[in-house]
């Protein structure tokens, strides 16, 4: 458990007795859930909050109160598995922001060493628990827009191979690329919804000055969100190419087995006429009857092949 005074636009880390003390806002950093609940008497969160930070399953959303904005977040881990999300909880009140995780968690301790170095280069920096609050939900989306163009490039590179005729069933390349897209549109939509509220800011917990940046954070994150529903339809676009290039490799399959089943026909009629065995057939007793036949059936291939190949079929 980490607790900072926002003091002078900078974070002064302080113990739990400064902090009851204190009327600054303060910036909490519980990386134990339990902790919170520990000092839960002085905080008194509402329980339904508390337990959910307990659990790790929770949907993205935020609830607003009187008294306070509780929230919770998944964080995908582009790096790694991306339907493996790391959840964190945050409360907002009037005098202080509490980020609960499970664990340490790499986004929080970037923004707290952020924090901490802005203050020390610049004399006009300004942090505030509304500010610090915008930072986390912006660091989630900052580098989103090249994670999309990677998977714009992806399907690019996957329809240059369809329309080439790789010889290669993209089947699974193709569901993996529209579960991904899926998976960032149900990402996109809840951080969209939380962005809003907090803009609207109706329990005005938000610091007025804040207001501007959840502004631009929706306008983002609406701009990765339609992004991902452009690249859907590519893909989907990119499925229906290949299913073509399937069906056409079938017609033509289908195509070679009636030129040969046409071919045949006539060969057939053959074999069943001349197989008979009638007595007065003139043929049956003629020493040039299989000779003749055997000609008329090659006579007959050489004119289907002919047919066949002026007219395109071969």
């Amino acid at each position: 458990m980490e607790i900072f005074r926002i003091s002078d636009n900078i974070l002064k880390e302080v113990s739990f007795k400064e902090f009851e003390k204190g009327k600054d806002q303060h910036f909490w950093i519980i990386s134990e859930p339990e902790e919170i609940l520990q000092h839960n008497y002085f905080f008194k969160f509402h329980q339904s909050t508390i337990d959910e930070c307990m659990s790790s399953k929770q949907h993205t959303r935020l609830e607003d109160y009187d008294d306070l904005n509780f929230g919770v977040i998944n964080i995908i881990d582009h790096t790694e598995n991306w339907f493996q999300a790391k959840e964190i909880n945050f409360y907002i009140t009037a005098n202080y922001l509490v980020f609960v995780s499970k664990g340490k968690n790499k986004l929080i301790e970037q923004i707290k060493n952020e924090i901490g170095q802005n203050g020390k280069e610049s004399a006009n920096y300004s942090i505030s628990e509304s500010k610090i609050l915008y930072m986390l939900l912006d660091r989630l989306t900052s580098m989103d827009s090249i994670i999309l163009k990677k998977i714009e490039s992806g399907i690019a590179a996957l329809e240059e191979q369809v329309l080439s005729g790789v010889e290669k069933d993209f089947t699974a390349e193709i569901i993996k690329l529209r579960k991904q897209l899926l998976y960032l549109k149900r990402y996109y939509e809840p951080l969209i919804d939380i962005a809003e509220d907090l803009e609207e800011n109706e329990n005005g917990l938000i610091d007025p000055g804040a207001i501007r940046y959840f502004k631009m954070l929706i306008n983002r994150i609406h701009r990765l969100n339609n992004n991902v529903m452009h690249l859907r339809d590519y893909v989907t676009q990119v499925r229906e190419a290949y299913q073509a290039q399937v069906d056409i490799k079938l017609n033509k399959t289908m195509k070679l087995f009636t030129v040969v089943t046409t071919i045949f026909l006539p060969l057939t009629l053959i074999v069943g006429w001349y197989g008979m065995n009638f007595t007065h057939m003139p043929e049956l007793r003629s020493v040039y009857g299989y000779p003749s036949v055997i000609g008329l059936s090659l006579a007959v291939v050489a004119v289907c092949l002919v047919y066949f190949k002026r007219h395109d079929y071969l």
